[in-house]
């Protein structure tokens, strides 16, 4: 003979309903938190920006793309770039390529002291500036981020062959960047 493990409730439909409420629970649980991490991930960082206001805002930039609602650095911009050129624009924070005795990093860095106005208009697919350390690939030069980065090393020497080749337009060398290195799929 079966034992009713429900006695309390007084049936086993009982039980069987509150089984199921539960699992419409716990469905639309998972369905709310479908629905809100993307949803955060979108819009979380615009609602900080405008609550917090931004450091970056403060300064005047006759840049237009910063008033593009959701736009943040390492989103395409209109104007076929990532990031807003902010900081110096040449090579005198550069570190000095002849203290490396790796002849690939060396160059990388001596790169990096001939277009230095190229590559602070470039966004670096290294992460670096997630990190909140760098705001473009010249960037990556003023410290020692780009010795080990094969990503920050060949975003510049990308740069340097297109420069060379007579293309100066920064969004044509961050597209050929982004063909290289910007995460697939």
């Amino acid at each position: 003979m079966k034992r009713d493990v429900h006695r309390a409730s007084g049936s086993r439909t009982d039980a069987h309903s509150c089984h199921i409420g539960k699992s419409k629970w716990h469905l639309l649980s998972l369905l709310v938190l479908v629905i809100a991490i993307p949803t955060t991930m979108v819009w979380g960082p615009l609602f900080v920006h405008k609550v917090a206001g931004s450091v970056a805002g403060a300064t005047a930039t006759p840049n237009a793309v910063r008033d593009i609602p959701g736009w943040r650095v390492g989103m395409l911009r209109p104007d076929g770039l990532r990031i807003i050129p902010s900081g110096v624009s040449d090579a005198s924070r550069v570190l000095d390529p002849t203290q490396f005795s790796d002849k690939a990093v060396q160059h990388a860095y001596w790169v990096a002291t001939q277009i230095p106005v190229v590559l602070n208009k470039l966004y670096c697919w290294c992460g670096c500036e997630n990190r909140g350390e760098h705001r473009s690939n010249l960037q990556c030069f003023e410290d020692r981020m780009a010795v080990s980065c094969a990503v920050c090393q060949g975003t510049a020497e990308i740069a340097y062959q297109m420069t060379e080749a007579g293309i100066q337009d920064a969004a044509k060398i961050q597209a050929a960047v982004d063909a290289k290195w910007a995460p697939k799929g």
